[in-house]
């Protein structure tokens, strides 16, 4: 790489942080002129949605994500409106959709990359579905997403389109994860099982900390992080059982085994795909296997990412 292209790939922001787009929604007055937008459909709250209005066909509209330069390889939906079973089954569902990825250059302008199709069942949990490989963006942008409506699954009693959620799930690879530098690691206790011990990659070492309270928080300078790799300390003491991982004033909350393999979770972003967390993640301890000694053990903490910010 030369050293005019590296130079670049540190001053070019992120072509997505959170934005999406839609071809129609319905309008509101009351609830704010937004409520039933795009945003809705990527907010992490299954009371929310994306909805279009009444008088549309439902078949065309879409949609759009910006995403970093990156390949999409799953695709994650909510196919309704999953505030209760009764507004699922009142409105319309998607059924099938195609997929269309475009690149942006530097005078913002999109040239098509390919598409993929993807059908889901009339269910109201979220269906993560594997689609072929789309590469979003070339060189140093990223580009869009654009999710259309192919087919649907009519309503009961409304015949308004709506998604509660979409998740566009992008391919990982690895990345270091250290301590913050201006936060604390951890409400460790006084002792030698420092923060960096889960993050030194010997699962010999481990940190440990109380149960009350107990947390860890990590990050990966520059990089979007989608999951976290966590590996259980000795049965000497206790392990995590069911964790909080909190990013971006977002949460998901996770079962882990008690075994000593690396389980992997996923990290709750704001951008609508995954790898949209930067900055710190904090991994709190709600749960635990009982040990003989109380302090919750980690042996090793891994962290794998979707993007990186100059792109």
């Amino acid at each position: 790489m030369s050293y005019t292209r590296s130079i670049l790939l540190f001053l070019v922001p992120a072509v997505a942080l959170a934005g999406a787009t839609a071809s129609k929604f319905k309008a509101e007055h009351r609830k704010g002129a937004n409520y039933w937008n795009a945003r809705s459909a990527i907010d992490g709250k299954l009371d929310t949605c994306w909805m279009v209005p009444g008088e549309s066909p439902n078949r065309g509209e879409w949609i759009e994500l910006d995403i970093p330069k990156a390949t999409v390889d799953k695709i994650g939906m909510v196919v309704g409106w999953a505030q209760t079973e009764d507004t699922f089954q009142d409105y319309a569902r998607i059924k099938t959709i195609k997929a269309e990825a475009f690149s942006m250059n530097d005078r913002q302008e999109l040239s098509p990359r390919g598409s993929a199709n993807a059908t889901f069942q009339d269910d109201m949990a979220m269906q993560i579905i594997d689609i072929d490989d789309l590469q979003v963006g070339e060189d140093l942008f990223g580009g869009k997403l654009r999710i259309s409506i192919a087919d649907i699954y009519d309503g009961r009693d409304y015949p308004n389109l709506a998604v509660s959620e979409l998740m566009v799930y992008l391919i990982e690879f690895d990345t270091k994860l250290k301590a913050p530098e201006f936060s604390d690691l951890s409400s460790t206790p006084a002792g030698p099982n420092l923060a960096e011990l889960a993050l030194d990659e010997d699962a010999k070492t481990f940190f440990a900390t109380a149960q009350e309270d107990g947390f860890i928080q990590v990050e990966a300078s520059g990089f979007g992080v989608s999951s976290l790799g966590i590996q259980l300390g000795p049965k000497s003491h206790a392990r995590p059982k069911k964790v909080k991982v909190s990013a971006n004033n977002r949460d998901l909350v996770h079962d882990l085994e008690d075994n000593t393999e690396v389980q992997w979770v996923q990290v709750p972003s704001i951008t609508g795909y995954t790898g949209g967390a930067f900055g710190e993640i904090k991994v709190e301890f709600l749960e635990v296997y009982p040990g003989d000694d109380p302090n919750v053990a980690i042996a090793e903490v891994y962290g794998r990412a979707t993007n990186y910010e100059g792109f």
